[in-house]
């Protein structure tokens, strides 16, 4: 399988990680800050958090940990955790996958069982997050930190009008192929959240920060996160 062109940099937080360990244990209140990321589809999710990820080592060039982004490479990062095939991505989308589709693979052997891979995910997550100075988009992870006081949780909204325009304009999608792709990408975002944590993608009280990307450009959003890291 080839690795994400960012995986290599998820590697080497990792390994920075593992060579500033403090010399005494951390307490939850005193970890470094991490950020999650929940978007709708077309709402520029990846791009705000590449540039938010460029933006804050650019503002410590010298820092032994540097921020690291895990947007698509989070599943290779979760199968590497826990010894897991690299083939078994293409089983973990953004999505619920059904539970009979689910209990037929497992009893064929094909991979492990929904929960199993969910299990997994989840602690990756909370890892990440432990450890601090990462930006996770996606996967529940606004929904898996609750609770954790170094972590602020994000929403990226906006009108499907723009969502549109970010797609066509941005990936070369069709109006119809754009309008279509949000609909399904949404969903099945919504149809995670709801079966694994039981609780609402939309619900802005499951966020610290809700923002619409309509009025927003991507410097202004990014200057905004960081605001709210101080």
């Amino acid at each position: 399988m080839e690795l994400h062109p960012s995986y290599q940099e998820c590697r080497g937080y990792i390994a920075a990680h593992l060579h500033h360990k403090p010399e005494f244990s951390v307490k939850a209140t005193e970890r470094p800050p991490a950020i999650t990321i929940s978007r709708q589809a077309g709402a520029r999710g990846r791009t705000i958090g590449l540039k938010l990820q460029n933006e804050l080592r650019a503002m410590a060039p010298k820092a032994p940990i540097p921020w690291t982004l895990f947007d698509d490479n989070l599943v290779q990062q979760i199968l590497e955790d826990h010894q897991l095939p690299a083939d078994l991505e293409k089983f973990m989308p953004d999505d619920a996958i059904s539970e009979l589709q689910s209990s037929i693979n497992e009893l064929l052997g094909r991979h492990p069982s929904l929960w199993t891979l969910f299990e997994k995910s989840v602690s990756t997550i909370t890892r990440l997050s432990r450890m601090g100075h990462c930006i996770i988009v996606g996967r529940g992870g606004h929904e898996i930190t609750r609770g954790f006081p170094n972590v602020i949780r994000v929403r990226l909204i906006g009108s499907m009008e723009q969502r549109m325009r970010q797609m066509t304009q941005g990936h070369g999608m069709s109006a119809t192929a754009a309008q279509k792709y949000i609909k399904e990408e949404d969903a099945a975002r919504r149809r995670y959240i709801k079966q694994h944590f039981d609780a609402d993608i939309d619900a802005p009280t499951r966020y610290d920060l809700v923002i619409n990307t309509d009025h927003l450009n991507d410097d202004s959003i990014v200057r905004l996160l960081i605001s709210s890291l101080e």
